[in-house]
C-alpha cells in the first residue's frame, strides 16, 4: 500500500476514515489555559482582529483534534471558502474561512500538527477534504496541562443557534427574510425542544439485542466523548473481580444520581450533598463525599464498559480501511460482550428544520435527535420515555399514498405487495423510496442497488433484474407514473414535516412527548390511542384521505 511522507503510520485508509471538523463547547479551565498559550504562540503568525472569537476558534480544533486522537483518526475540514457560512443567523461566528484556516496553518508552521492538504482518492476517482492530526509536541502540552487522555474530558457539543435552516442547491445555510410563518415554525420548535428537555429518553438494551460494532464504537463511544449520551447503568452476565473492587466501602460515602459520563462541572454542579458540614478534602474546595463520587463512578461497571468501547474503538481504528468496514457492520447480540441489560441516555434530543433548494415548498422535515440518527430501527421498541414503555406507530407506505391522495384516489392496497407479492414487498419498498426521490429512472438504478444491498435483500436473478423492477413498478401504479422518478420528494418532505409538527405540537399541548422518526411518532404505551387520533386527524386535514398504518 503506498505511504504518504508525512506523520507516523499514516496510509490512505487511514487518511480515508477522517472525523468532520465539528463546533464543539467546553468549560474546561485546564484546556482554557492551553488555548491562552498556544493563542500567544499563534499571534505573530494571525492577523489579529477578535482574540475572543479567535481563541474559541482554536479551541474548537483542539478539542476536535484530541476527540479524533481518541479513535486514532485524523480530522478533515473544507480550505474552500464557499463551504463556510457568512451569515450571521446561524451563529458560531468564530467558525469562519477567515479565522479558523489561518489558525490551523499556524498550528502547522509551529509543529503542532501535521497535515494533508489535499487528499486524492485515487480508487474512487474524487477529491476528499484536508486532513490534520496532532503531533506528539501538542500531545506534550495536553501533558503538561493535565489535560487527561480518557473520558474525563468531555465537552460539550454547541447547541444550534438557528433551528429554521434554509440551505441552497449545493447545500449551505443561506439567509431569509423573516416571515409571519417562520416565526411560528420556530416558536413550535422552541416550545418542542424546551418540553422534551424535561424528559428523560432512555434506550435500555437486553442481551438478546442484536448490536454492530459500528453502534458500539461510532454511536455509543464518539456521543459518549461528545457529552450527547451517558451510560446509567450496565449489567454484566457473570460476577468478576469487578464486582469486589466497586463495593469496597467508602467512608462517608454518600450516594447521589449525576451522569457519570458528564464533565466533571455537570457533577460539582447538580451534587446534592446530604451532609450539613462536610469535611474538605486538603487544598480544594471539594467535599469528602465528592470525592467518593468520583471514585465510585472509576470502580464502576458503567465507567468499566466505557472503558471496554475505548479499548474496542481503538483495536478496529488500526484495522485497514477495507476490513475494517466489515469489521464495523459485524453484528452479535449483547451477550456475546459479556452484558446482560444497557441503559443508555438520549441526552440530545432538540430537533431543528431544514428546508432545501433555496425554497420553502422543499423539505423541511425536523432533524436532530439521537433517536432519529443513533437508534437501529429494531432498537426503537426499547425506547423508554420517564422510565416508561413506549410504542410507536408508522404512517404506512407514507409517500406512496401521499401521491395517490394527491391524485383523489383513496388508494386502499399495500402499493409494494400488489407488485409481485408478499416475499417481494422489501424489494419493491425499496423501488418506491427511490422512485419519490430520483430525478429520473436510469439514476434510479444505482441507487436500488445500494439500498438493497445496505439491507441486505439479494437482486432477483433475472435478465437486467433492476430495469424490470423499475419497470414493474411504472406499470403496477400507473395513476401516479407522472410523479415517480420526477424528484418530487422534496416536495412530499415539505407536507410530511408540516404534518408532522402539527401531530407534536397538539401531543404537547396534552402534556404527551412524542418522538418523531420521520413518517412515526413514539410515544409513551399509555398515549397509543391519542397519538393515533391525532395522527389521523392531522394527515386528514391536509390529505383529505385518511391514512394507513
Amino acid at each position: 500500500m503506498e505511504q504518504f511522507e508525512f506523520g507516523k503510520n499514516q496510509t490512505r485508509d487511514w487518511l480515508n476514515d477522517a472525523m468532520p471538523l465539528d463546533v464543539f463547547q467546553s468549560s474546561s479551565l485546564r484546556l482554557r489555559r492551553l488555548v491562552n498559550r498556544l493563542f500567544d504562540t499563534i499571534i505573530p503568525l494571525i492577523k489579529v482582529s477578535s482574540k475572543s472569537r479567535q481563541k474559541e476558534a482554536l479551541k474548537i480544533v483542539l478539542i476536535n483534534l484530541y476527540q479524533a486522537n481518541q479513535l486514532d483518526k485524523p480530522v478533515r475540514y473544507s480550505r474552500d471558502k464557499n463551504s463556510y457560512t457568512r451569515d450571521r443567523r446561524y451563529g458560531q461566528l468564530f467558525f469562519k474561512y477567515d479565522r479558523i484556516i489561518p489558525i490551523i496553518d499556524g498550528l502547522e508552521r509551529l509543529g503542532y500538527i501535521e497535515q494533508s492538504t489535499f487528499y486524492f482518492d485515487h480508487e474512487n476517482e474524487e477529491g476528499k477534504q484536508t486532513r490534520m492530526w496532532g503531533t506528539e509536541t501538542l500531545w506534550s502540552l495536553f501533558r503538561e496541562h493535565r489535560i487527561p487522555q480518557s473520558a474525563l474530558f468531555i465537552p460539550e457539543q454547541a447547541q444550534r443557534n438557528e433551528i429554521i435552516i434554509l440551505r441552497n442547491e449545493s447545500k449551505k445555510d443561506i439567509g431569509y427574510r423573516e416571515t409571519r410563518q417562520i416565526r411560528r415554525m420556530r416558536e413550535d420548535l422552541e416550545r418542542y425542544n424546551a418540553f422534551v428537555s424535561k424528559h428523560i429518553i432512555s434506550l435500555q438494551l437486553k442481551d438478546s439485542t442484536i448490536v454492530d460494532n459500528r453502534f458500539l464504537v461510532e454511536d455509543i463511544y464518539k456521543n459518549i466523548h461528545k457529552g450527547s449520551v451517558w451510560i446509567k447503568s450496565v449489567r454484566f452476565c457473570s460476577k468478576n473481580i469487578w464486582e469486589k473492587i466497586k463495593n469496597i466501602p467508602i467512608p462517608s460515602f454518600t450516594k447521589h444520581n449525576i451522569k457519570f459520563s458528564c464533565n466533571p462541572r455537570y457533577i460539582i454542579n447538580n451534587l446534592q450533598d446530604n451532609k450539613t458540614n462536610p469535611s474538605t478534602i486538603t487544598h480544594t474546595k471539594w467535599s469528602v463525599d465528592l470525592l467518593s463520587v468520583l471514585l465510585q463512578r472509576f470502580w464502576s461497571d458503567e465507567h468499566r464498559f466505557e472503558k471496554f468501547l475505548v479499548k474496542r474503538s481503538y483495536e478496529i481504528s488500526r484495522i485497514p480501511w477495507k476490513e475494517r468496514l466489515n469489521v464495523l457492520a459485524q453484528e452479535f447480540p449483547l451477550r456475546d460482550i459479556g452484558v446482560k441489560e444497557l441503559e443508555i441516555i438520549l441526552d440530545q434530543e432538540q430537533l431543528h428544520r431544514i428546508f432545501n433548494m433555496a425554497s420553502w415548498k422543499l423539505g423541511g422535515r425536523a432533524y436532530g435527535a439521537l433517536h432519529q440518527d443513533m437508534v437501529r430501527r429494531h432498537m426503537r421498541k426499547h425506547i423508554r420515555i420517564d422510565s416508561q414503555p413506549t410504542v410507536e406507530i408508522d404512517y404506512s407506505a407514507f409517500h406512496i399514498l401521499m401521491l395517490y391522495h394527491l391524485e383523489g384516489i383513496d388508494y386502499q392496497d399495500d402499493p409494494y405487495s400488489v407488485c409481485e407479492g408478499l416475499e417481494k414487498r422489501d424489494i419493491y419498498k425499496a423501488v418506491g423510496l427511490i422512485a419519490i426521490n430520483a430525478e429520473n429512472d436510469r439514476k434510479a438504478y444505482g441507487a436500488i442497488r445500494q439500498e438493497l444491498k445496505d439491507r441486505g435483500i439479494p437482486l432477483p436473478l433475472s435478465k437486467k433484474p433492476l430495469v424490470r423492477l423499475v419497470r414493474t413498478f411504472r406499470e403496477t401504479h400507473k395513476a401516479i407514473e407522472p410523479y415517480l422518478f420526477s424528484g418530487i420528494g422534496r416536495t412530499l418532505q415539505n407536507i410530511d414535516g408540516n404534518i408532522m409538527n402539527a401531530i407534536l405540537v397538539r401531543l404537547m399541548d396534552r402534556g404527551i412527548l412524542g418522538l418523531s422518526v420521520y413518517d412515526s411518532v413514539i410515544v409513551a404505551e399509555q398515549y397509543a390511542d391519542i397519538l393515533r387520533e391525532i395522527m389521523v386527524a392531522e394527515y386528514e386535514k391536509v390529505m383529505k384521505f385518511k391514512p394507513m398504518f
